[in-house]
């Protein structure tokens, strides 16, 4: 709490304030201080420690937040999200970047190369279809096959409707029927209906479904079991939604470094269970 009242900017009156109703007593700056600190010395400690070679999967994804420093200018934190071949959860990095852009994207996935995520464990990113990703993704892991995640590009067909009353509950019950066959060529067969059947009535819709299509179904050449697992970028987006949860009490923050310590807090403390279906003795 001493750590929480200091990320949220309490004025030294406003935290005794609050601990003498919290506590009964007051704690005094050099205390809180030194818990930020250690805080901090932690925060440096993960973003320059050696990264272990052993994550079967990644998720990639970004979380726009507000800094008040930067007068209330929204700028994304990067994400990955490493998958281990027992199923374990762990957020390998975040960076704030200035922008979702390939240099941006490039240089923080240079970074955990640098300190050892060299991919040779590495099966699978998972990411949405921003081409700065896939362009960086291209530069650093160039021979790793990419999932582009097919919950975003159904989004991304649904958006493109032209005539949403008319069109849209079909075109989406039938979009997700494509994904939901047991195998890939029963899934492109079901594209290729689905296309002829659309691109008269919705081509601008039909053209956006098809941009890079063939990489949403990259998660049907590994078993039927985690296919859920690797399909989408859901298992990243539920955690960036409790960070969104978590920070949305204060609006913005008021500063990068105290952006980096509240992120950092959190994700040390939410615990990431394991994915049940890659501890499957199936699996392997």
């Amino acid at each position: 709490m001493v750590v929480l009242s200091l990320l949220l900017g309490f004025s030294t009156r406003k935290q005794k304030r609050f601990f003498q109703a919290f506590i009964g007593d007051s704690v005094s700056h050099q205390t809180a201080s030194k818990l930020i600190q250690s805080l901090f010395n932690e925060l440096r400690l993960y973003q320059t420690r050696p990264i272990e070679d052993k994550y079967r999967f990644i998720i990639i994804d970004a979380l726009w937040i507000d800094i008040k420093e930067l007068d209330i200018k929204k700028r994304p934190i990067l994400f990955a999200l490493g998958i281990t071949k027992d199923g374990k959860q762990e957020v390998i990095a975040f960076k704030l970047a200035k922008g979702e852009t390939e240099e941006e994207y490039t240089n923080f996935l240079n970074d955990l190369y640098r300190r050892g995520l060299l991919g040779k464990s590495l099966e699978l990113i998972i990411s949405d279809g921003s081409e700065a990703i896939i362009s960086a993704c291209n530069t650093v892991y160039p021979y790793t096959p990419r999932q582009r995640c097919y919950t975003h590009k159904l989004r991304n067909l649904l958006q493109n409707i032209r005539h949403k009353t008319k069109h849209r509950a079909k075109m989406a019950r039938q979009a997700r029927r494509i994904f939901q066959a047991s195998s890939r060529q029963e899934a492109i067969r079901r594209f290729r209906i689905f296309v002829n059947r659309w691109k008269d009535k919705e081509p601008r819709a039909i053209k956006c479904f098809q941009d890079e299509f063939y990489h949403t179904l990259n998660f049907y050449d590994f078993p039927k079991e985690i296919r859920t697992v690797i399909s989408t970028t859901n298992y990243l987006e539920r955690l960036l939604e409790e960070i969104r949860r978590r920070i949305k009490i204060q609006g913005y923050f008021k500063n990068e470094r105290s952006l980096n310590l509240w992120i950092f807090g959190i994700i040390k403390y939410i615990e990431l269970k394991p994915i049940k279906a890659l501890q499957s003795k199936k699996e392997f």
